[in-house]
């Protein structure tokens, strides 16, 4: 018989009984004697009473007798099907779309997924000013299943921390034991209203916002591969750049002045276009009343091709403050389009 909310159950795998107060999918939860509420499978309940029968009188003495018949069978061991080749752990938290999307008074969903052949507890906690959590949710998941939506507004997640604890286990089967979990999820509001930031999946016929809480060894691999190549690149792009810049060194009389913003600044964080183009003119025009009385000084000032902004502000301001100044575009085999010489 189907369990519904509201029968009495007993527990399989241990002592003790409750009443269901609610099932989430496969889960149900149970209250037991002292008012605790306990997240079950349903494949783990035993059913004592349903909702609908009163027990009175001769009926406790059959439903007493049916607990100890179903005590006195065995137990059988926890079956249940693998999916082949997916033994690496993988757990996601997947955002998707509300009614709204794409507008700050929208909503998203929250699904949980575990995509392994593993058991899954797991607690999701928010994270307070102070450093204390408060849970959100918590329960135990399947191997290979989704755990459904909740949905959240944009404006209420923007900002929060979240906390998510995994334990994954096997059931009757022998297995590498895997460390728990713990990871910080820091949610942003510009993210969850970002549409590149929803994608193709495999889990869902819509698009979702994926965050790898566990990711399997190919992924692991691909990214570390990833980091490698790019650290060996920017190593040899530096390489290459410091080479140039002492080769243009030697040549008499001419000063190189890089105004990419990245040369000028350690971080740009919370810096505007204008604000960046702004420092930008500020180090031209620093470097320009440095030299004005060198003659016949040559100043290479390395803008980069861009969307041209940068290089006709500068030029601009050579016609209008600098009259006595030549320039023109610096050596295409050395800077391409990308820099203009001045001779002071």
């Amino acid at each position: 018989m189907k369990i519904k909310q509201g029968d009495r159950v007993r527990f399989m795998d241990s002592t003790g009984e409750g009443t269901v107060t609610r099932i989430e999918g496969r889960l149900a939860f149970v209250e037991d004697e002292d008012e605790f509420e306990i997240p079950v499978l349903l494949t783990e309940l035993v059913l004592v009473t349903p909702v609908e029968e009163k027990v009175t009188g001769p009926d406790v003495r059959q439903s007493k007798e049916v607990r100890e018949e179903v005590k006195a069978e065995p137990e059988s061991e926890y079956e249940y099907e693998e999916e082949e080749g997916n033994y690496d752990p993988v757990f996601i938290l997947a955002f998707r779309r509300g009614e709204k999307p794409g507008v700050e008074s929208g909503s998203v969903r929250l699904s949980l997924i575990n995509d392994s052949n593993y058991f899954c507890y797991y607690a999701l906690n928010e994270v307070g000013m102070n450093g204390e959590a408060i849970n959100l949710m918590a329960g135990l998941i399947e191997p290979n299943t989704k755990l459904d939506e909740r949905k959240y507004l944009v404006t209420e997640l923007d900002g929060k921390r979240w906390i998510i604890q995994l334990i994954m286990f096997k059931k009757g089967k022998r297995f590498s034991p895997i460390p728990s979990v713990q990871k910080e999820l820091k949610l942003k509001g510009t993210s969850l209203m970002n549409d590149n930031k929803f994608v193709e999946n495999d889990y869902f016929d819509e698009k979702a916002l994926l965050t790898f809480v566990l990711k399997d060894k190919l992924q692991q691999s691909v990214e570390q591969l990833t980091d490698k190549a790019f650290k060996e690149i920017k190593k040899e792009k530096e390489q290459k750049k410091i080479k140039k810049k002492a080769k243009r060194r030697d040549e008499p009389g001419l000063l190189e002045i890089d105004l990419h913003i990245d040369e000028l600044l350690d971080d740009t964080r919370g810096f505007s276009n204008s604000d960046i183009l702004s420092i930008q003119m500020d180090k031209f025009h620093q470097v320009m009343k440095e030299n004005l009385k060198n003659k016949k000084r040559k100043i290479v000032f390395i803008h980069g091709v861009g969307n041209g902004t940068l290089k006709t502000e500068l030029r601009k301001a050579l016609d209008r403050k600098y009259k006595g100044t030549y320039y023109q575009d610096a050596s295409f085999r050395e800077y391409g389009y990308g820099a203009t010489m001045v001779i002071i």
